[in-house]
């Protein structure tokens, strides 16, 4: 006698077997969505690098179609099950006379009760090895959903605190810099990583030294007329986040809020630090016409 899979799931023990795996398919498919939501609305930026974030929406969306096709197994396994027990209902209650020298009518109850456990066909939950406490099957769907449940109330919303960013920063004292002659004609757009990576390169830093420079950044002041533009460098996840900083020369005081967005355009210069092997990346503000506020962007290169 064949031993059918679905012999496993009578009365509580169905039950107990669907339950969890409707459970499972529904927390495993937040996971999922909540992988491609945090790619869609932004909220990666805050927690991992650029070069991770498309395959965290990969990762997501394969999840979602491995839940849609266990959701159709499950779904195919529940209509089995129902079909198979209607039949079996049927031929257990089906009654056969013996003919007109027996005396009793057979109940094809008892044969069918006596043949299942002469196959060794026990149906005590126990004995196929499962253990389908729902209590614990609930108690581990509350653990796993915390995460998802953190999603749905937007976290994470936003990067570090000001205050965690500052003690990143450090304390910037001013340089001198001999400001002379600013040149304002032109301007090309250009990052952290191209200056600072300059800084450590003497090829680089003669393409660049004196060209004029537009850049963006976070403000942070140090004196009336200097401060550090930044902006923070992922490698791989929030945190291991480092500060990338531009020293700001501008020919009267500023002042701005400490965090805002401003747009430089100066002409770029390398300092050499004292005692130090090291430059400075500098760019000196010709006018202060040439520092602005700009709405808040993505606070990593």
């Amino acid at each position: 006698m064949a031993h059918d899979h679905h012999d496993h799931h009578h009365g509580d023990s169905a039950r107990e077997y669907f339950t969890e795996q409707l459970l499972t398919i529904f927390v495993v498919g937040l996971f999922g969505f909540a992988a491609v939501r945090m790619y869609q609305t932004g909220m990666l930026e805050h927690v991992l690098a650029p070069q991770f974030q498309l395959p965290v929406l990969l990762g997501g969306a394969g999840v979602l179609f491995i839940v849609a096709v266990r959701a159709v197994s499950v779904w195919r396994e529940a209509g089995e099950l129902q079909a198979h027990a209607h039949t079996h209902g049927h031929d257990h209650h089906h009654h056969h006379e013996h003919g007109p020298d027996c005396d009793h009518t057979h109940d094809h109850d008892h044969d069918h009760g006596h043949a299942h456990h002469a196959h060794g066909h026990d149906h005590d939950h126990a004995d196929h090895g499962h253990s389908h406490d729902l209590a614990w099957v609930f108690t581990r769907m509350l653990i796993l959903f915390f995460p998802v449940a953190l999603f749905l109330v937007g976290v994470p919303n936003q990067g570090f605190s000001q205050d965690y960013i500052n003690k990143l920063l450090g304390n910037d004292k001013a340089v001198d810099v001999e400001v002379g002659t600013v040149s304002r004609e032109g301007g090309a757009v250009m990052s952290f990583n191209d200056l600072r990576e300059a800084a450590y390169d003497e090829s680089k830093r003669e393409a660049l030294q004196g060209k004029v420079g537009i850049i963006e950044g976070m403000f942070r002041p140090i004196a009336q007329n200097q401060f550090t533009l930044y902006k923070l460098k992922m490698t791989c996840c929030a945190s291991d986040s480092v500060p990338l900083k531009i020293r700001i020369v501008t020919p009267t005081a500023i002042s701005f809020d400490d965090g805002d967005w401003v747009q430089v355009k100066g002409e770029v210069r390398f300092v050499p630090v004292p005692n130090s092997s090291q430059y400075l990346p500098v760019i000196v503000v010709a006018d202060v016409t040439d520092v602005k506020k700009v709405p808040a962007k993505n606070k990593y290169e």
